[in-house]
């Protein structure tokens, strides 16, 4: 015979008492009594045949069965939160919130938001700039991201968005100064995280044995090395999606048209429950088709570049 569940006010009082360690504390978030969590607690341990308490002292502890229970009530509560918040964003016209880097909004999204809007004028897109990796199953107000790395993140579908390639790029003044990819041996290269070893991958490309000398990292933010490249700060390296515009209209140069394959690549996540949802596919299938729009002019730009009379 099936048991009755809890009521959904007992596991709320559980769950804030849990949380907080605390009856008192839990009867205040929630505007009750302290006696009525107290008998809500009291009926719940009753209802499940174990108790879910115990006090050491004058702390309130959770027992075994407290902390197994407390991990499914949150899991539990987070999928009805998050089950709400989708029909609210799947109203009348739905609000799609895309987390990614600052770099990635201002150097390629926004330039294109008009055509995503022309294309899907029933959703309206949300941009959220963030250095931080998301935990989506916690921050329930995002719907998807973009995030740069090698397609691995637990709990995410990871779609490559295209086989980005990596090249220098530097500004007209500091390209005259450069003949061949062994004059970069000698110049202040711009870098991210030293982990990454971009720098190495283009000097193989080059076919350069010498190792790169050690890249000055100015800034974690890609924008601000490019910002920093067209003031003559240094030589950025760069990645063609993000800087097939300012090479299209001067703002920076390509001083030699080799190109090597990133090892690290751009990916559109999101979590598995949430791929087939008609916005999140929407956004999806327009950033793949966008992305390998916008490099697929980059050779011919670099190329023109370098037999321009």
């Amino acid at each position: 015979m099936s048991r009755a569940l809890p009521s959904l006010n007992a596991i709320r009082v559980f769950e804030a008492a849990a949380r907080h360690g605390s009856f008192s504390r839990a009867a205040e978030e929630l505007s009750v009594t302290q006696s009525a969590v107290s008998r809500q607690i009291h009926h719940l341990e009753q209802q499940i045949g174990q108790l879910l308490f115990v006090r050491n002292g004058p702390r309130l502890a959770l027992t075994e069965s407290g902390r197994e229970y407390r991990a499914v009530v949150q899991e539990g509560l987070g999928v009805i939160k998050r089950g709400t918040d989708r029909l609210f964003r799947l109203g009348s016209r739905p609000v799609l919130t895309i987390s990614t880097l600052p770099s990635v909004i201002s150097k390629w999204l926004v330039p294109r938001l008009h055509d995503f809007e022309r294309q899907h004028p029933e959703i309206s897109l949300h941009l959220s700039a963030s250095y931080q990796v998301i935990d989506f199953a916690v921050s329930t107000d995002i719907d998807a991201g973009i995030r740069f790395g090698k397609g691995q993140w637990a709990g995410l579908v990871a779609d490559l968005i295209l086989d980005d390639v990596i090249f220098p790029v530097c500004n007209r003044e500091v390209a005259r100064r450069l003949k061949t990819p062994r004059d970069l041996l000698r110049q202040r290269l711009l870098g991210e995280q030293p982990n990454w070893d971009l720098w190495d991958a283009w000097f193989v490309a080059a076919g350069l044995e010498q190792p790169p000398p050690r890249p000055d990292r100015l800034s974690d933010d890609f924008n601000v090395q490019l910002q920093a490249a067209f003031f003559g700060h240094g030589i950025a390296l760069a990645r063609g999606m993000l800087v097939a515009d300012d090479l299209r209209e001067g703002r920076l140069v390509c001083p030699f048209p080799i190109f090597a394959p990133s090892p690290i690549q751009y990916y559109f996540v999101s979590l598995p429950e949430r791929r087939r949802e008609p916005p999140v596919r929407a956004i999806r299938n327009w950033l793949l088709n966008a992305a390998q729009e916008s490099v697929a002019d980059l050779r011919a730009i670099v190329a023109g570049s370098h037999h321009s009379p």
